[in-house]
């Protein structure tokens, strides 16, 4: 037979209740055996002083059991924030050493990652914990004992910062999450536009464009940073990190106020510009045409697969 199990503060209620109930059927009796006005008063004060001091007490048992709780709480809350900022700061320390998408690593470092993962074990949120397990099995996957390297990706530094929002999220610094675009940009920003040197007198919407475009590469189509080569206002992808040129199946060149897209050979497509980029046929992007690149932006990505997809072959 199934039991179940009953908690504290319900037993408590429960006891006041038929405490109640029990000198509620025992007052009639009770008084018609004390015929005297003031022995029924008396009796009747014994009760509601009994009564009393019963409700205080649960009370005070809930009071101090709710201090408790919280002063835990409190607790737990600090070490979440000094556990958190430990990974932030460890990872920050890691990732300093990344050249070209390749992370320099020792065994040591790795240790450390497993020990922060246990000890978030303890105290974070199932959410958390599975967002920074994906991190750490992503490092032991692509680790190679022979040269201490990991090859990350784009998508894999996405999840650091995935990691850090579910941190406030679970602080109780944001009741939902920061959108998964967003977190796309934050490395995007970083990762294209460092490595892109003629920046500065580039149309917004351009920059934008290229930030489309290679966020589909790395994103969705999960291309290795090992697979992309920058230049000075762009760059070329591959479809492996030997990257020789007939490897290569998208170039990206963004001029000033427009962005050529240069695929494996020419196809068809009545949504955008054609041009030609050093004698190679292109698609152009104008930056004036910003709104008709976002509607038609699924076109872009079905030629570039499509592009892959021959160059592999």
């Amino acid at each position: 037979m199934k039991r179940f199990p009953i908690s504290k503060n319900a037993r408590n209620a429960l006891f006041v209740l038929l405490m109640a109930f029990s000198a509620f059927l025992a007052f009639e009796p009770l008084f018609e055996n004390l015929g005297q006005k003031a022995a029924q008063e008396f009796a009747a004060a014994i009760f509601g002083t009994i009564f009393a001091a019963v409700i205080t007490m649960v009370l005070l048992t809930k009071q101090t059991e709710t201090e408790q709780e919280k002063d835990r709480n409190d607790k737990v809350f600090e070490q979440k924030i000094l556990l958190y900022n430990q990974v932030i700061d460890t990872l920050q320390t890691i990732f300093e050493k990344t050249e070209d998408g390749s992370l320099k690593i020792t065994r040591k470092e790795i240790m450390q990652i497993e020990f922060l993962l246990a000890k978030m074990m303890m105290i974070g949120s199932d959410k958390t914990i599975y967002e920074f397990k994906s991190f750490y099995e992503t490092v032991t996957n692509n680790y190679s004992s022979d040269t201490g390297i990991v090859n990350l990706s784009s998508s894999d530094k996405q999840i650091v910062f995935r990691f850090a929002d579910y941190c406030r999220e679970e602080l109780g610094l944001s009741t939902k999450n920061i959108e998964k675009d967003i977190l796309e940009d934050i490395i995007l920003q970083s990762e294209l536009l460092s490595t892109m040197q003629q920046v500065d007198d580039i149309d917004a919407n351009a920059i934008e464009t290229i930030k489309d475009i290679y966020g589909y590469l790395v994103f969705d189509l999960n291309i290795r940073n090992q697979n992309v080569s920058f230049t000075s206002n762009g760059f070329k992808a591959y479809i492996n990190k030997k990257q020789t040129d007939d490897g290569c199946f998208l170039k990206c060149v963004i001029d000033r106020d427009q962005v050529y897209l240069v695929l494996n050979k020419e196809y068809k497509t009545k949504e955008f510009e054609k041009g030609n980029l050093d004698n190679e046929p292109a698609i152009i992007l104008k930056s004036s045409d910003r709104k008709n690149i976002e509607l038609h932006f699924p076109v872009i990505e079905k030629l570039i697969k499509e592009s892959l997809k021959e160059t592999i072959v």
